[in-house]
This record gives C-alpha cells, sequence and structure tokens, in this order.
C-alpha cells in the first residue's frame, strides 16, 4: 500500500470510529493522571523528587497534583538551566502551582490543564534550557474552560518546546491564530509525525517507544479532527508528552 493510500485508509477509519482505541475521558482523574505523567518525565530526575503511583494520584486527583507540585516548586531554585531559562521556568512552576491549588478547592478541571501548560513550559525552561516565550497561560481569557481552542493551543506550545530542536527546523509551529481547529490540529500533527518517520529509519528502543507514542497522537489527533470530540484533542495531549518524553 502506498504512503498517500495509508492516509486515505486512516482517514476513512478515523470518520468511521473503528481506529483500535479505547475511548479517551476528559476528566479530574485523567488530567491529574497527565499532570502526573508529564512530571514523571523529568522531575525525579531533575529533582529527585519521586512521582507517586497512579493509585495514589486516583484517590484524591486535584489534591495529590497540588502537594506534588508543592514540593516541586520549592524545589525548583538553582535548577541549573543557563541564562533567563531557569526564571523562565520557575515563574511557570509557581503559576503551575497557583492552578492547582484553585483545581484543589473546587474551582475546576480548567485548572489542572492551566497547570499541565505551565509545566509543559517549565520542563522546556529547566530541563532543555529553552530560551522561547510563551504565555503563561493556554486560555483566550481569563475564564478558564477546557475547550478545543486552550486544548490546541496547549499543543501547540507542547510540540514548539522539543520537536524543532529534535527533528529539525523543517516542523514549522504555526502561530496561535493559524491553528484553531481540530482539522487544523489534525493535519500538523500528522507533518510533525511524517517528519520524525523520516528521521527514525533506524530506531532505538527509545526512538521505538517515542513513534509508537507519536503515531498514537496521530490517530487521536485524526479522530477529534473528524469531529469526535475534545477528548480526543486532551488524548493527542497525552501521547505527545509521551512521545517527548522519549525523543526530545
Amino acid at each position: 500500500m502506498t504512503e498517500t493510500s495509508t492516509y486515505v485508509a486512516d482517514g476513512i477509519a478515523a470518520g468511521l470510529s473503528t481506529y483500535p482505541h479505547p475511548r479517551p475521558v476528559m476528566d479530574t482523574g485523567a488530567l491529574a493522571e497527565a499532570v502526573r505523567v508529564q512530571l514523571g518525565t523529568w522531575v525525579t530526575a531533575g529533582f529527585g523528587i519521586p512521582v507517586p503511583s497512579p493509585e495514589v494520584f486516583a484517590a484524591a486527583p486535584a489534591e495529590s497534583v497540588s502537594r506534588l507540585l508543592a514540593e516541586v516548586a520549592e524545589r525548583s531554585w538553582g535548577a541549573g538551566a543557563d541564562g533567563d531559562a531557569e526564571a523562565w521556568g520557575v515563574a511557570h512552576l509557581f503559576y503551575a502551582h497557583a492552578e492547582s491549588l484553585y483545581a484543589a478547592q473546587g474551582r475546576g478541571d480548567a485548572y489542572l490543564l492551566g497547570a499541565l501548560y505551565s509545566l509543559i513550559v517549565a520542563r522546556a525552561h529547566l530541563r532543555d534550557g529553552y530560551e522561547g516565550r510563551f504565555e503563561l497561560s493556554p486560555f483566550d481569557n481569563d475564564r478558564r474552560t477546557i475547550n478545543e481552542t486552550a486544548l490546541i493551543e496547549t499543543i501547540r506550545v507542547q510540540l514548539a518546546t522539543w520537536a524543532p530542536a529534535t527533528f529539525g527546523t523543517v516542523v514549522q509551529i504555526p502561530d496561535r491564530w493559524e491553528m484553531r481547529t481540530a482539522a487544523d490540529l489534525s493535519d500538523f500533527i500528522a507533518d510533525v509525525t511524517g517528519t520524525a518517520e523520516a528521521k527514525y529509519g533506524d530506531m532505538d528502543d527509545d526512538s521505538v517507544r517515542g513513534m509508537a507514542h507519536l503515531a498514537n497522537a496521530r490517530a487521536h489527533g485524526l479522530k477529534a479532527g473528524y469531529g469526535h470530540g475534545d477528548a480526543y484533542v486532551f488524548a493527542a495531549l497525552r501521547s505527545l508528552v509521551l512521545a517527548a518524553a522519549n525523543l526530545a
């Protein structure tokens, strides 16, 4: 089967809901688990902080996030990044902690998404020395609402923090206003995946795992692009967090 026909088949499968993936959920527990996984990709190695098991988080999701982020924020000073990267990273960490406190107070799951967004940026600054600048929040205004726009912006920023550096400048990150719909997101993830496939012809174990997560992100992106709901955009984000941990 040619590459073109594979993409066509993928599109048809997404449109007909036949992808062999469990239907994703996007609730307090799922958002907290995404935060836990994201922290697990770097805070243990960076700060020596153990990340609790999924079972511990599941017992009290928002409260578990808040407690863990309090410890991470406390240890974040002197993280060792060069230039302004440390200052920006610490700022995003403290912002993530503030968002998690609101979530723990019962103000809504959108604050967990805000915390996840800030942690993605903090990782880029503190672990990778990223010198770019991002907004402190993925939301369009001060009202915290989980919607397609906020999820897409989180993914756009997540990819910006690692994809160009990993795959080369051939990966062009669109501006915020250029990627506003799930269909735009689906096309962008497909482009990133294609670039990754071209780079990793001979793969080690990390690359295999990373490419598997990218493939999952692309599948979820297709589902979102065909109108199956914001939960698939969130599922794509979770897969991209794991892809970055293995490929960046």
